[in-house]
């Protein structure tokens, strides 16, 4: 067993044993009066390389978009590596529909479509298709959409505990694909309302809804009756059509 004594001969002792070429090859300190047995000189060629990184186990790996060691773009004021990474990567698995909320924004940010799918539940009306296509449509968005700003108004419960309703706004840069090149991004802000259902212990999104489209939808209603009852022409519709928020992309 190598242990702290089984070191002890690195640069001490008698002639080095073995050829020049293989010690200068594989010895980790390039000296012929190292005596250190085969099995630790080939040992040492493959730490070599993360010796220097200092002891315990590797960090998890940034995601695309954010360094592990940044504030979360979340808003939840912790850094990435200890709030919404765990979820990014896995295994961790958010436990409130605020959380998966907060990571679904950040997973945004980070470009972590596959995130976006597996917390998107199958019966939303937004998940067409296969897994495959529905995450080209997510790194679709992910290309258009910078989130800028996540504020969080208020959530109330659904008609079971597994059923949730969080209302937030939004800030975003928003590109058009079909605006010339090199035209600038629109900045805009929002306040949706997204529905998540829990599935087997299991938080995921279902569906959400423009506060400000059903706003806009019942006043274009009124004026629809009024143009009706005066008889003032053709009645125009006075919403704009319907758009998908966020997380339902677009």
């Amino acid at each position: 067993m190598m242990n702290t004594r089984s070191l002890r001969p690195y640069g001490h002792g008698a002639t080095c044993r073995f050829p020049r070429t293989l010690c200068k090859a594989f010895c980790p300190v390039k000296n012929r009066t190292c005596r250190l047995p085969s099995t630790i000189v080939l040992a040492a060629k493959g730490s070599k390389n993360t010796a220097s990184k200092g002891f315990g186990a590797p960090k998890q790996q940034p995601a695309k978009g954010i360094a592990s060691d940044a504030v979360c773009p979340c808003g939840s004021g912790a850094v990435y590596e200890a709030c919404c990474l765990p979820y990014h990567q896995g295994p961790a698995v958010p436990p409130t529909p605020e959380a998966l909320l907060r990571s679904r924004y950040s997973a945004y940010v980070a470009k972590e479509p596959a995130f976006i799918a597996d917390t998107t539940h199958p019966d939303s009306p937004e998940y067409t298709g296969s897994r495959a296509s529905y995450m080209g449509t997510v790194k679709q968005t992910m290309r258009r959409l910078d989130p800028l700003q996540l504020t969080l108004l208020g959530s109330e419960p659904g008609t079971s505990q597994d059923e949730a309703f969080i209302t937030f706004r939004l800030k975003r840069r928003v590109r058009d694909p079909e605006a010339p090149k090199g035209a600038a991004a629109e900045v805009d802000e929002l306040t949706e309302r997204s529905r998540f259902i829990r599935v087997k212990a299991r938080w995921m999104y279902l569906d959400s809804q423009f506060i400000e489209e059903e706003e806009q939808e019942q006043q274009g209603k009124e004026k629809d009756k009024k143009a009706v009852v005066t008889g003032a022409g053709d009645a125009q519709p006075g919403a704009p059509p319907k758009k998908k928020g966020l997380f339902n992309l677009f």
